[in-house]
């Protein structure tokens, strides 16, 4: 393998591996969604079901922005046009 195809490999890996991540930090975010939605049907109260809402709203806002990690992606894909531009 040449210097080229290596540092194509590593790009290629790098991307793979954003993806991953990002696919990895959805599921927990559904598993995590699944359990508000259970818990929503579990209170009768509709104070507790906006409080349920509200917990929901946080953690989609906080929990999945900050972890699926887009700047992974964006550099990722920044690295492949570079590499590609060099062939």
């Amino acid at each position: 393998m040449n210097p080229a195809d290596y540092i194509a490999n590593h790009a290629e890996t790098q991307g793979r591996e954003a993806l991953a991540n990002a696919r990895a930090t959805m599921e927990r975010a559904l598993a995590e969604l699944d359990h508000y939605i259970a818990r929503y049907e579990e209170v009768e109260d509709l104070k507790d079901k906006a409080n349920v809402l509200n917990w929901t709203l946080n953690h989609l806002a906080t929990y999945v922005a900050g972890n699926v990690r887009l700047d992974l992606i964006a550099g990722a894909q920044a690295e492949l046009i570079r590499v590609d531009a060099r062939r």
